[in-house]
This record gives C-alpha cells, sequence and structure tokens, in this order.
C-alpha cells in the first residue's frame, strides 16, 4: 500500500551475514518472507503477517528462513527466523518492495503474506487475501485500483503458488483473474493472538467507559467496513446513556470518500493496540461489525476469543468464519441493523434475556477452532507440496 517516506535516504549497513547455502545434496530453496508489514501500521493483513510469522518461528529449523525487512522496520522477536534489513533508509515503503526486495530474494523464494508482492520476483509464494479492487473499485483512490489490479492479474499467473484467506474470497478471486478454483489454495488463520494480553484500563478512564454502556466496532475507514450505515443505525435509537466506539485508523492515499457528522454518542477513538483493544473487547456489551465485504473477518473472532459477544453482517465471507456465533443482520438494512443494535442493548439478565450469554459462550468456542499455530502447520504443509520447504 502506498505509505509516507521514512525520511531522507541515508545508506544503511546491509546483514553481512551469508544465507545458508543450498547444495546439491539439499534442493530445497532458501525461504525469504517479505517483510514489508514490520515497517507499516497494523490492520488486518499485517496482523496475519506477524501472527503467521511468529507460528513459523516456533516450528521451522533453524538456517532455512529469513525475514526481508526494511531498514526502519520493527519485525517482532525470533528465535529461528533470521531477520535481515535491507535497502536505503528512507526510501517509500513501495518501492522498496518492488525494487530492492526481490533483488534480495533473488537466490531462494520470496513468500508474500500480506497481499502485495513484487511485480517481477523470479520465485515467489502470494497470498492474496480479498478481490476487493475488482468488486468494490469505488472505495479505493483510481491510482491504488489501477495498480492492484494488474497486480494481482500477474501474480495470479506467474506466481509458484496462490494462497487466500476464505472459500468466499476463492471464488471472487477466480471470477475476477480469470483462473482455475484449483490454483489457489486456502490459508488458514488465527484468533489466539490476544491470549496474555493484559488490558490496558487507561484507555477506558480516558473516554469515560468504565462504567458506561457501549456498542464497539473495530475498523478502518475504508468504505466496505460500512461504518457509515451502523452510525445512522444508532443514532435512530431511542435517546439513552449507551455509546458506540469507533476504534480504528484510515489512510487518504488509499481509500475514498469522506464521513458526515456523527450523531451524539457515537465516539472515534481513533488506532489502538493490543493491550488497548483487550480492554474494549473485555468492557463492551458487544462488538458490532456491519462490514459488507471481507476477505476473511478477524475483528469478530478477535473479540470471541476474548469474550465478547458478536453482532455482525450477513455478507461476504463473515458467516464462513463466524459460524453460528454471531448475530446476524442485513448490512444494507440500516432498520436491520437498528433492530440488532436494540437486541443487544435491551438483554438484560433483570429483564431475563440470555442473547448476550449466548453469543458469548458460542463465541469462545468459535473462536477456539482457530489457532495460529495449526494455520503455520497447514501452511508449511502447503510449501512442502509444492517442493519449497523441507
Amino acid at each position: 500500500m502506498p505509505c509516507e517516506p521514512l525520511g531522507r535516504l541515508r545508506p544503511l549497513a546491509v546483514n553481512a551475514r551469508p544465507d545458508p547455502v543450498v547444495t546439491h545434496a539439499d534442493p530445497t530453496p532458501q525461504i525469504y518472507v517479505n517483510g514489508k508489514f514490520a515497517a507499516q501500521r497494523t490492520t488486518g493483513v499485517q496482523r496475519v503477517s506477524s501472527q503467521l510469522l511468529l507460528a513459523l518461528d516456533a516450528q521451522v529449523p533453524p538456517g532455512r528462513w529469513t525475514l526481508l525487512c526494511p531498514p526502519a522496520a520493527q519485525p517482532p522477536a525470533l528465535q529461528h527466523i533470521r531477520v535481515r534489513r535491507v535497502g536505503l533508509a528512507g526510501l517509500p515503503l513501495h518501492l522498496w518492495e518492488q525494487g530492492v526486495l526481490p533483488w534480495a530474494a533473488r537466490g531462494g523464494c520470496l513468500l508474500n503474506l500480506a497481499g502485495a508482492a513484487p511485480a517481477f520476483a523470479r520465485r515467489q509464494v502470494v497470498t492474496l487475501h480479498d478481490a476487493a479492487v475488482f468488486d468494490h473499485p469505488t472505495a479505493y483512490t483510481p491510482a491504488f485500483v489501477a495498480w492492484y489490479r494488474w497486480l494481482f492479474r500477474r501474480l495470479a499467473r506467474r506466481a509458484l503458488g496462490v494462497f487466500t484467506v476464505s472459500d468466499f474470497s476463492r471464488g471472487r478471486l477466480v471470477a475476477a483473474l480469470g483462473v482455475a478454483p484449483a490454483r489457489l489454495s486456502l490459508l488458514g488463520l488465527g484468533a489466539d493472538h490476544l491470549q496474555g494480553v493484559a488490558p490496558d484500563l487507561s484507555l477506558l478512564d480516558r473516554h469515560g467507559l468504565r462504567r458506561a454502556p457501549f456498542l464497539l466496532a473495530v475498523a478502518s475507514a475504508n468504505p466496505t467496513k460500512n461504518l457509515a450505515a451502523l452510525v445512522a443505525a444508532f443514532g435512530g435509537l431511542p435517546p439513552g446513556t449507551q455509546r458506540l466506539v469507533i476504534a480504528g485508523g484510515g489512510n487518504a492515499q488509499v481509500f475514498a470518500g469522506a464521513a458526515a457528522p456523527d450523531p451524539p454518542g457515537v465516539l472515534r477513538i481513533g488506532p489502538v493496540n493490543d493491550a488497548e483493544l483487550v480492554a474494549l473487547y473485555g468492557q463492551a456489551m458487544a462488538l458490532v461489525f456491519p462490514s459488507v465485504y471481507e476477505g476473511f473477518g478477524l475483528p469478530p473472532l478477535e473479540a470471541m476469543a476474548c469474550g465478547c459477544p458478536v453482532a455482525a453482517a450477513q455478507a461476504a465471507s463473515i458467516p464462513e468464519a463466524c459460524g453460528d456465533a454471531a448475530l446476524y443482520f442485513d448490512p444494507l438494512d440500516t432498520a436491520a441493523i437498528t433492530s440488532a443494535l436494540q437486541a443487544l442493548l435491551a438483554d438484560e439478565p433483570s429483564g431475563g434475556g440470555a442473547l448476550r450469554e449466548r453469543l458469548r459462550q458460542a463465541g469462545l468456542a468459535r473462536a477456539a477452532r482457530y489457532r495460529w499455530a495449526d494455520a503455520a502447520a497447514g501452511l508449511r504443509a502447503s510449501l512442502q507440496g509444492m517442493g519449497l520447504t523441507a
């Protein structure tokens, strides 16, 4: 994705340790991982990349895998996967990915987990999370759409392997790219990355949320997240003490459109870190996820894993991910969203309601099915099937 320059260009010394030499007796190539995500703000695809990398690090033998990063990246702490920073400090991430990265990975196979990938890398495996630039082009800037449509078509034809994250995305990518369904392999995901994260309750205190009832939305400013419809539905509720808290950031270089003024009771708190997110999930009456388009839909499963009830859109891949553990609504019907919000807010124990508790229990069981260790093991098995790793 487009990004801001990281500062004045200056040379940076490259890790001088050579990568292990692959001999004729050991024909599998060195695996390089695209580490651009480690220099970006964490959203869905960056979360997937970092968690898969951590899970892989616990499973792979030392010496075979290397994470290639931009100079300013902040990768997670790794034990078995080597970290190598390459390129010039200050080079825009897009140029780093398209120019520096394929050169640095030229001696092995490049694994891309975060959607984008070099157009001209010789040997690589790619992960295309969704077909949004084909299905919802008006959500993005024209330059973004044109580039990613061309790039995805090229990658689908030339990559050694192509992963995607749901049956829904596989169907939409097959239709958009004109490839056979067998060309795309499913990549499992996890939902256990917030386990053990201590909540930062100071966020609740700063915003007066410690004792105030609130519904939570976690999403970027992408128009497909449908936050405008959620805000309109919330504005249709009878006046009360309830609040709608929206956590997430935006990027004007990527997403199109502008937000309308919010009604009373809506609180936008911007991007949050993991400790703050755990605090929000732990305190919210429910997560409301109104998105009309998802390649997978990670926030509902995050919330479920934290014991937070979930109401979600009956759209795209969301029912595939959430199963029977969510309260569903039509995301294109404002009245239907309002009705779901009313059901969640009215569901108090004093009134005999059990909706939120049922959703909480079902969500915990559903989220337990998604483990990053299992996802990494599945990825390794797929790469082994391609003859790319031992």
